[in-house]
């Protein structure tokens, strides 16, 4: 995170299970990892009548990650319990936008099993099997009914996956590493409420989740110097409609998202044999159409700025990492209606703060 998410090519630590399994025959021994990211998004919207800004409580993520690689072999394994994707929005009740979001919230949780081979003394492979459970709950309300209509589908399903990777140290100045997950269908059971017309409706949703291709190139001119650059390409070209099949009829959820680029830039200086400081820039290319936009997703072109320190004792180690990300202001135009006839369009300024903590244990 203290480097833009540049990780790809250097992938150094247990974390690798994620960003490129490769990495993992970099890890002598056993070694773990365990971490909470911190985050909140704010979104403020106003148009020519009106205004809301959405809730930016801090929403907390752990990560955990182990990496083992016995002594004098070539082979290096590791297991992974992370959130790949995800999303938590909130609207008040009475937001000039309550007919598109009120409270939305979707999870996303990766079981990864890896396992890494040093093909050579500059080459190593990786893969990791996936088992993804996702959990939905989306709402909004509906508008003709009454100040406390809503409709509600809530739900949850679970697929299985798999990521791939390889890494190339030609030289002790240069890596390159390239990572791919593979995309997920996940078809969801659960209910759907339609207040006041039916409650607890028996519903299935499946939901598309996208294919990563990573690709990085670390330099260290120094020991004491790493910087990395990644290009992150995030296929939400796959997910279109979203079609919540019920008894009493089906309703479309219109996504028709696009994929997108991340550019990512980290740079650590390693200070003394204990502590370390590191930087970071990332911007990501908006997914999200004006065409099919929704608050609940308040997406965006986005800056990424970031900063961490990191510190090592022994078999113990620290770190933690900053980031802010703005976005500018987004004006939204050619949204679709709701039933009584209102849009989503308008003006959103949107922004993210975020702390993440580290802890590591080597034995």
């Amino acid at each position: 995170m203290a480097r833009g998410n540049a990780f790809v090519a250097t992938a150094d630590n247990p974390s690798a299970v994620y960003y490129n399994p490769a990495g993992l025959t970099q890890n002598p021994g056993q070694q773990l990892r365990a971490t909470v990211y911190d985050v909140s998004v704010q979104s403020d919207y106003h148009n020519a009548t009106s205004s809301a800004s959405m809730d930016d409580s801090y929403k907390a993520v752990p990560q955990f990650f182990y990496s083992y690689k016995p002594d004098a072999s070539p082979w290096a394994f590791g297991l992974g319990v992370y959130a790949p994707f995800g999303l938590s929005t909130e609207w008040a009740p009475d937001s000039p936008l309550r007919t598109f979001a009120l409270k939305n919230k979707q999870t996303y949780v990766s079981y990864n099993l890896s396992a890494a081979y040093s093909v050579s003394s500059t080459l190593s492979v990786g893969a990791g099997l996936t088992y993804n459970r996702v959990t939905t709950d989306l709402s909004r309300a509906i508008g003709v009914f009454g100040p406390t209509d809503h409709f509600r589908f809530k739900g949850d399903g679970h697929a299985v996956g798999y990521n791939l990777g390889v890494l190339w140290k030609p030289a002790a100045e240069h890596s390159f590493g390239i990572s791919y997950q593979a995309h997920t269908s996940v078809k969801m059971n659960g209910t759907t409420d339609t207040i006041p017309l039916v409650s607890g409706e028996p519903s299935t949703a499946t939901f598309e989740f996208p294919d990563v291709l990573i690709m990085g190139y670390s330099y260290r001119p120094t020991p004491q110097w790493n910087l990395e650059v990644n290009l992150d390409w995030t296929n939400w070209d796959r997910l279109n409609t979203v079609t919540i099949d019920k008894a009493s009829g089906a309703v479309p959820l219109a996504f028709n998202w696009q994929s997108g680029f991340f550019y990512e830039f980290g740079v650590t200086r390693y200070l003394t044999s204990n502590w370390n400081v590191s930087a970071g820039y990332l911007y990501t290319e908006n997914s999200v159409p004006d065409s099919t936009y929704t608050p609940a997703v308040p997406d965006a072109n986005r800056n990424f700025y970031s900063f961490g320190v990191g510190y090592t004792s022994g078999n113990i180690g620290a770190n933690i990492a900053w980031h802010h990300a703005e976005s500018g202001a987004r004006t939204v135009t050619g949204s679709p209606p709701s039933l009584i006839g209102a849009t989503a369009d308008g003006i959103y300024q949107n922004s993210i703060d975020a702390l993440s903590l580290s802890l590591e244990w080597r034995f």
